[in-house]
């Protein structure tokens, strides 16, 4: 029995690629909304919200549902 299970190793990673990922989101959204001209670029940074939000609800799921163990046996 190791110190920290291959598990808790691959959650901990799982959990710094979303943060990662919602940090470059949210730099990308930032910048749709507060210097783009006119209603467009909000738009698009409202699209681009709700298709981060439905893929990462996705990600999570298929996650969930990966037995890790099973890769390391």
């Amino acid at each position: 029995m190791s110190i920290f299970p291959v598990e808790m190793i691959f959650n901990i990673l799982a959990g710094l690629v979303f943060l990662i990922y919602w940090g470059i989101t949210f730099v990308i959204l930032y910048h749709f909304s507060r210097f783009g001209i006119g209603v467009q670029p909000k738009k698009l940074a409202a699209i681009f919200l709700f298709g981060s939000v439905i893929l990462s609800v996705i990600v999570i799921i298929l996650f969930m549902r990966i037995d890790v163990g099973f890769f390391f046996l």
